[in-house]
């Protein structure tokens, strides 16, 4: 038996530059699997093998003569990973439900994430917490530890502010970011690969490089998985089929006609889910299932673009903290005037320069006396609007949860805007979105791979100056320039922000599945009675049927929550071949 036993879900990007500071003759040649690579590296270099590693990572080592476990998640959290704690020994998965079925203990369920389920914007409300009492998330960029029934987690890499990139000119910049992300990109396209291109700026620029890539080596064309509508008007359609005017590219194209074709398999995903939050995903799982009818591995998309390469208006605070008025009024007016008709809250430059002269100047007692007046009104806005009874969401501390929640992208009076982009993308929102794509995908046997947020491309964009990400009211400047040559002027410079196609196809789900829903519903009232108001369920069964797609859509989610909560309550765990189906962490024993 090894010294060292290595599980995981691990794609090792850098390595031959791993390989070689290990001493590799094969260094150049790619030899032996990832995970190899991942148990030399902890031979050499101990817990700090993270620190050399580049990619999306979720990995258990079990150091047998050291008598201990290490976990770790890769820093933006793309690889899932889930342990308990339990009688002396550690257990792992890349679900709860296989965590369950690992250690062979029930799966007793925590009522407080139940409740978060009927607030959806509390998703994201713990970056540890799990529907099931005992079993726990690591967080994204952190180490776990384990050794004689002792458990410490802790952060192995955060973004760094106080790193600024300086270089001779705009060009060098430009290419500085086409070097990194065309590596990103490269790495990702292993296998069996697809592209998301869905009319917005960070898929078409995948595309893009992707595109370049395949012509390059002469390979098939790229398959590209969009959403578009037969509306002439629509603009996201109009996009696509431009970057699709482009050689290179094979298309598959889904459309919310086909909601009534795959609703059999739409049923399936919502009949099935692993977690109530994914209810809503039904275009990416549409998306998803496409590309496995096509017989491919793995999806890019360009999951969080928005957060990596721009994050703007903050950058307004710091030009006007360092009293540059005029350079101030100018973005502000420039970026109103790209927003404008798209974002209403950035759509008025006097509304931009008023909210970020309070963040430059209002001392931070009024600022917390502002919050503590403004967030009761919200939090009482998110529960009246929800479905969650009163008694259930005192009980489990909703309010306090969402205050909690909102108060993460507080800041302190003089922070730069680096150090707020650097605050952003430790958002526990980023992990519950990857989280979910990665359940949703995984339903459908595809890989999701997100190209922006490879830590190289994450660390390299928060470095930017920052009228390299924001500029004349453009936003993704950066983005914007690197894409020049591989993506149609009317793409590259588009104004606004894209219009989602997403609510569109779930208001096809709706439509074609009321029945369906109704009857989930009307089965899992007893079931949700404990958690639900039947009078608000009935007032917005009301406004959908009047028409109102965000009562639909709350519907939707309470229906699938239902359905969720009565196959949770049918079994305490599921049987070990079922629970780690798809399981990447299917080998390794639980460790003491």
């Amino acid at each position: 038996m090894t010294a060292l036993a290595a599980d995981g879900d691990v794609r090792i990007d850098n390595r031959a530059e791993v390989r070689s500071a290990l001493g590799r003759v094969d260094a150049m040649h790619g030899a032996g699997g990832d995970l190899e690579i991942v148990a030399e590296a902890y031979a050499r270099w101990g817990d700090r093998c993270v620190e050399h590693l580049s990619g999306d990572f979720a990995f258990v080592l079990t150091d047998r003569r050291a008598g201990r476990t290490i976990a770790a998640r890769d820093p933006m959290g793309v690889r899932p990973l889930y342990y308990r704690v339990s009688g002396g020994t550690i257990a792992f998965g890349s679900s709860a439900l296989a965590v369950g079925a690992r250690d062979g203990h029930p799966l007793a369920l925590d009522e407080t994430r139940i409740a978060d389920a009927l607030i959806p914007a509390l998703e994201c409300a713990d970056g540890a917490r799990t529907f099931y009492i005992g079993v726990r998330r690591l967080p994204p960029g952190h180490l776990l530890s384990f050794s004689a029934g002792r458990l410490s987690v802790a952060r192995f890499w955060s973004p760094d502010p106080s790193r600024e990139l300086r270089l001779a000119g705009d060009r060098d910049y430009v290419e500085a970011f086409r070097e990194v992300f065309r590596e990103s990109v490269r790495c990702r396209l292993a296998g069996r690969a697809s592209a998301m291109l869905s009319g917005g700026l960070d898929s078409s620029a995948i595309v893009g490089f992707a595109r370049a890539l395949a012509i390059e080596r002469g390979e098939a064309p790229l398959v590209t998985l969009s959403a578009i509508t037969d509306d002439a008007g629509c603009e996201e359609t109009r996009h696509v089929r431009s970057v699709l005017g482009l050689p290179g590219l094979d298309p598959v194209l889904v459309r919310p006609a086909d909601v009534e074709a795959m609703r059999d398999e739409i049923d399936r995903f919502l009949g099935g889910l692993d977690e109530p939050f994914d209810a809503t995903m039904i275009l990416p799982m549409m998306i998803y299932a496409a590309a496995r009818h096509r017989g491919l591995e793995a999806v890019l998309d360009g999951l969080d673009g928005d957060v990596v390469a721009s994050h703007e208006p903050d950058f307004l605070a710091g030009l006007i903290a360092q009293r540059r008025w005029g350079a101030a009024v100018r973005e502000a007016r420039a970026l109103a005037s790209f927003y404008d008709g798209t974002y209403a809250p950035w759509s008025s430059s006097v509304r931009l320069i008023a909210a970020n002269a309070a963040r430059a100047f209002s001392p931070l007692a009024a600022r917390r006396v502002w919050r503590h007046i403004r967030r009761p009104r919200s939090v009482r806005e998110a529960l009246r609007e929800s479905v969650i009874r009163e008694d259930f969401a005192a009980r489990t501390g909703i309010a306090d949860r969402l205050s909690t929640l909102w108060s993460l992208r507080g800041a302190r009076r003089g922070w730069s805007p680096r150090e707020r982009h650097a605050l952003e993308l430790t958002h526990p929102s980023i992990g519950a979105a990857l989280e979910r794509y990665d359940r949703v995908a995984r339903s459908q046997g595809i890989e999701p791979r997100h190209p922006f947020l490879d830590r190289r491309v994450v660390e390299l964009c928060l470095a930017l100056p920052w009228d390299r990400k924001v500029r004349d009211g453009w936003t993704k400047r950066i983005v914007r320039e690197a894409t020049e040559g591989l993506l149609p002027d009317e793409v590259r410079w588009r104004r606004g922000r894209w219009v989602r196609l997403g609510p569109g196809f779930l208001a096809s789900v709706n439509r074609t599945q009321r029945g369906g829903l109704r009857r989930a519903l009307d089965d899992g009232m007893e079931e949700i009675a404990p958690y639900v108001d039947p009078r608000k369920l009935r007032l917005h069964v009301a406004r959908h049927d009047a028409g109102d797609e965000v009562s639909g859509e709350i519907l939707l989610q309470t229906a699938a929550f239902a359905m969720w909560l009565r196959n949770r309550k049918a079994r305490e765990y599921d049987p070990p071949a079922r629970a780690i189906r798809g399981d990447a962490m299917s080998r390794l024993p639980a460790a003491g």
